[in-house]
């Protein structure tokens, strides 16, 4: 196979984005920039230029919020008391949603989106500490699957390129209208694993992100219209209903061989893992209960899962539980209380207790955001490879 194999060592949007601050602009702003501002309640001022704008909308979390436009032709706003974490945001001005330019953005719900870290004592988890630190590289390869080079984002665990060790690999994927860029840059991972590791709590591992969003959108607008006296194509309820096939050649066929071909792995399915977070869960869920002979650890965090029946389910992958059981030796399921997946991940947890496929179920404060699926990671890492 033809490799086009890129590599360098990434500081996954600086340091400063998990320094804890009380007051002063955000770690998460462009350099130079004084606003967001984070006061000392945590509430968060925002101020964009737009002097001859006649409307401006704060999209915080993609919710809209009416700025108030003050006599230097500046649009403002100051939030209430923000819960430390992790927001997106953006802003529109007079109906047109665009980018602050004074904020860092990543790749979320499909394009550029602003950025905004809320420090607390929670981020001290995923901090940049003096401790040995990982690399996280961008890499290029062939996709025999699709037919073109593909960005994946690895994670080498300290000590990676001083040594000769082998390592466990853990395949980590993003939610749906992101990218292979997220578990570094909104989820920090090098940081989590290193300080996990440091602290003995983790074994070194490899992680690797690759763009599931292959083959994965769901269908906008109206299905096409049938021929006449044919039914209507089925149409899935939403990713947990997905059975994600280009997706699943790619990481089967494409991505482990070339992993285990280019790293220093331990290429055994009990050496190898896959987890994901929303979309990227269902797809963890769904790859790794096709590919028993290639993972023994699967990790879904607030996951898009839909089993509604364990014998039917999952084309039938979940229908022998001494089998399952036998075959995995961790499935994790986590989701926010708040989540509003809750009710269909909670009813998987119930069908996957009633027919006794052994699992750890977490459930949690939180919603359907990155301040959660850094701790699920964190939580679901030192449980791998003993």
């Amino acid at each position: 196979m033809k490799i086009l194999h890129v590599l360098f060592a990434l500081i996954c949007c600086g340091t400063c984005w998990t320094q804890a601050i009380k007051t002063g602009p955000a770690a998460t702003n462009a350099r130079g920039a004084e606003y967001p501002r984070i006061n000392s309640d945590n509430s968060v001022t925002f101020r964009v230029k737009a002097d001859q704008a006649q409307k401006v909308q704060l999209l915080l979390n993609f919710q809209p919020v009416e700025m108030v436009k003050a006599a230097d032709g500046i649009w403002e706003l100051t939030t209430k008391p923000l819960t430390p974490g992790f927001y997106y945001y953006g802003v529109a001005v007079d109906g047109f949603s665009s980018t602050d330019p004074g904020s860092k953005t990543v790749i979320a719900a499909n394009k550029e989106t602003n950025v905004l870290e809320v420090p607390g004592p929670e981020s001290e988890f995923f901090a940049a500490k003096d401790v040995p630190h990982g690399q996280v590289r961008m890499v290029w390869y062939k996709s025999n699957t699709t037919g073109e080079y593909r960005r994946i984002f690895v994670y080498t665990p300290p000590g990676y390129d001083d040594g000769k060790s082998r390592y466990p690999v853990l395949y980590l994927q993003h939610g749906h209208g992101e990218d292979e860029a997220g578990w570094s840059h909104q989820g920090h991972e090098n940081f989590i694993l290193d300080n996990l590791i440091a602290a003995g709590k983790a074994k070194p591992m490899i992680i690797v992100n690759e763009d599931g969003m292959t083959g994965a959108p769901l269908q906008i607008g109206p299905p096409p219209k049938p021929a006449p006296g044919s039914a209507p194509p089925a149409r899935p309820r939403g990713l947990g209903d997905m059975k994600y096939e280009i997706f699943d050649s790619i990481v089967s066929k494409d991505l482990i061989p070339f992993i285990d071909a280019n790293f220093r792995t331990l290429s055994d399915r009990v050496h190898r893992a896959i987890a994901g977070l929303s979309m990227g869960g269902g797809e963890a869920f769904r790859i790794g209960l096709n590919h028993p002979d290639k993972f023994a650890y699967i990790g879904a965090f607030s996951p898009a899962l839909a089993v509604t029946g364990a014998k039917t389910g999952y084309d039938g992958a979940l229908s022998d539980p001494a089998k399952v059981n036998k075959a995995y030796k961790l499935i994790w399921i986590g989701i926010g209380r708040e989540d509003f997946l809750n009710k269909p991940v909670k009813q998987t947890h119930e069908e996957l207790e009633k027919a006794g496929i052994n699992h750890v179920w977490v459930e949690t404060e939180g919603t359907h955001s990155w301040t959660v699926w850094r701790k699920y990671l964190a939580d679901f890492a030192p449980l791998l490879f003993r």
